[in-house]
């Protein structure tokens, strides 16, 4: 009995010291994998700059073993964590030890929102991915912000109002809104860079006579003014006895008889009743806040406290704040007529939302590919080679040709199909550019292109010189994996390559590059007056040594097309024939009637000129939405301008030259 007793025990010790055993090998495999494994610090900032261009700094080091592949960046577009559908990518070779610093330029008009993630992810031809970063509300340190101050005693209660950096459609474009904390000292000299004032939690009895006009006269001049009352409603109303506001009473949360609200339950609030006492404001909808113009600004007066609300929502649904505040900031400035509202705003969004549109006509002139006649054959075909062909051999008595007439039709059918489709044959990617230049401004050229492909597999064609970035020109389609892409940048020996991945043969891909060049010599002058109803007269001069077949003149909302402007002529608009005069532009912006325009000239008699029209189209439609619609544009177009790609392919290529005056 003992002896099997020393002999279990022999047993457990030998098993137990097995098992220690087996966790040491397997906890040193462990660390010799760990020891293999690839390691990688990837960091990114953005960089200033007066391009149309982000330029994203990345940094590389590799901390592994040598390394070779590639570095793609792309962009989460939005809080939902869309991909844009553009991959940048960059080839790299990291020895052991080593870190590169490169920057990847993405063009503006390729991102609609930056309220989401840059993500930079290392790829290795053998292993596919070996690691992976994202970079939050990257974009936004370089972009334009509407900026909100608050001027409260419970600053931190109103962070929320930034929507945790969402972005805000206002007027055409996606901001970011940037807060400023503020007090008493501090607000009179920051009034003059801010679009909204928010004031909560605050005794306004206690500013200047001084530094209350000078927020009225902010306001009237297109500012906009948010005020939460609440418990705190007599001492922040204090100083604005001019708003025509008063509380009578306030109500404890539970109280008050406002009912239900969207994104707030007000009954959990203490709420004001306000006394509208010259009838000036109305009522919101979604949220309860009381509305008025005031000058080119606005009002909006809420019955409750702005920091109240975080309070009740610290831990509630992030969506549903931010959808408050979204809902607050659109209804007051929707009251106010200041300068985000007229001309360069709207026109920014007029001239973005039809250039990819108008871009879509470039190669529809008359060598645009008709598929009509060879469709045709084809059918004919067909339906001759089966059934119809017996028919006619039966009638005609002639069956036991059958067997010969049909490899004969055949050959005859391929013959045709041969001849028509001649003219289809595309042996390279043809590309259409336009590139619009200021004459009178170094750099930021800019080069819009429409290309296609014949085959229905990835191509890509190297950019010419000089150039410093390209992207898609289009809004993004958003993709559900990180692998997935369409549009493809490549940098590669110091050169840029651009392409799509097609999902069929001849699909379209539209893209904006860009480089600094000097501006061409000489420039085009005019001496104009404008007589309202459309009608403007003066004289034009070309001193570009360039011949513009085209060329148009727009001011605001007015837009006229002229025929012939010689290199050095000078002539009367009065007396030269308009093409094209946008009578009543105002209603859908200078882009969207000349689209119109286009599609009704590539079916009359400029439809010969239609490629060249559509390109003095996006010089319209770019310019537009960069200048001043208060000042007069001058644009000319010219055929067989420098070409925009140093690779095997078929390039048609126009300039639109242009004078800001």
């Amino acid at each position: 009995m003992g002896i099997k007793i020393r002999r279990n025990k022999r047993f457990c010790m030998l098993l137990i010291l097995g098992i220690v055993l087996c966790g040491v090998c397997m906890g040193k495999a462990g660390m010799t994998v760990k020891a293999k494994e690839q390691t990688f610090v990837i960091d990114a900032k953005m960089l200033p700059s007066d391009q149309s261009a982000y330029e994203i700094q990345l940094q590389v080091e590799n901390q592994g073993q040598d390394w070779e592949g590639t570095v793609r960046l792309k962009i989460t577009e939005d809080y939902y964590g869309g991909l844009n559908d553009c991959a940048y990518d960059t080839e790299l070779s990291l020895p052991q030890g080593s870190a590169k610093q490169f920057v990847v330029k993405v063009p503006k008009d390729s991102i609609d929102r930056t309220d989401g993630a840059v993500q930079v992810t290392l790829l290795s031809q053998k292993e596919g991915k070996v690691a992976q970063k994202e970079f939050r509300r990257l974009l936004q340190e370089e972009v334009e912000a509407l900026t909100m101050g608050i001027l409260s005693d419970e600053y931190m209660s109103l962070t929320y109002l930034d929507m945790g950096g969402n972005e805000f459609y206002y007027y055409g474009k996606n901001y970011p809104i940037r807060l400023e904390q503020l007090d008493q000292d501090k607000l009179a000299d920051s009034l003059d860079a801010l679009d909204f004032l928010v004031i909560d939690s605050y005794n306004t009895g206690v500013l200047s006579d001084k530094t209350l006009e000078n927020i009225r006269q902010w306001r009237d001049n297109g500012g906009m003014l948010i005020i939460g009352t609440g418990e705190n409603a007599e001492d922040v109303l204090t100083g604005f006895d001019e708003l025509g506001i008063q509380c009578s009473r306030i109500y404890d949360p539970g109280e008050g008889t406002y009912g239900f609200s969207d994104y707030v339950d007000v009954s959990q609030l203490h709420m004001a009743e306000l006394i509208d006492v010259n009838g000036n404001y109305k009522q919101g909808y979604d949220i309860f806040v009381l509305l008025c113009s005031q000058g080119n600004g606005a009002v909006g007066i809420l019955p409750y406290s702005l920091s109240e609300v975080e309070k009740l929502n610290a831990a509630g649904n992030y969506e549903q704040q931010k959808s408050f505040v979204e809902s607050m900031v659109e209804q007051v400035s929707g009251y106010a007529s200041s300068g985000y509202g007229s001309g360069q705003y709207t026109s920014y969004y007029d001239g973005k939302y039809y250039l990819t549109s108008i871009s879509s006509y470039l190669g529809n002139g008359s060598n645009r590919l008709q598929f009509g006649w060879l469709k045709l054959i084809v059918i004919l075909y067909v339906i001759f080679v089966g059934p119809v062909l017996y028919l006619i051999l039966r009638f005609a008595k002639k069956r036991d040709y059958y067997w010969i007439a049909v490899p004969v039709t055949t050959l005859v059918g391929i013959f045709l199909v041969y001849w028509a489709g001649r003219g289809f044959e595309v042996v390279s990617t043809n590309v259409y550019s336009v590139t619009v230049e200021n004459l009178f401004d170094k750099g930021n050229a800019r080069t819009y292109l429409h290309c296609y492909d014949a085959g229905h597999k990835e191509w890509a064609l190297r950019l010419a010189e000089g150039y410093e970035y390209v992207g898609p020109l289009e809004d993004s389609s958003y993709k559900s994996s990180d692998e997935d892409y369409y549009y493809h940048i490549r940098k590669e020996g110091g050169r840029l390559f651009f392409g799509i991945n097609p999902s069929i043969g001849f699909e379209d891909g539209y893209f904006q590059a860009g480089m600094i060049k000097e501006p061409k010599k000489g420039g085009i002058y005019s001496d104009l007056k404008y007589s309202g109803q459309q009608s403007i007269r003066g004289t034009v001069t070309n001193d570009t040594g360039q011949n513009f077949k085209y060329f148009a003149v727009s001011k605001g909302e007015d837009l006229f097309v002229y025929k012939d402007l010689p290199a050095g002529a000078e002539i009367k608009l009065e007396t030269t024939e308009v093409v094209y005069n946008n009578d009543s532009g105002y209603y859908n912006g200078l882009a969207g009637y000349y689209y119109s325009f286009l599609r009704e000239a590539r079916s009359g008699e400029m439809a010969k000129d239609i490629d060249i029209l559509t390109a003095l189209g996006i010089g319209v439609s770019s310019t537009y939405s960069a200048e001043d619609p208060d000042k007069t544009v001058i644009i000319g177009v010219i055929e067989d301008w420098d070409k925009v790609v140093d690779d095997k392919c078929s390039e048609v290529s126009y300039g639109c030259l242009y004078a800001v005056q």
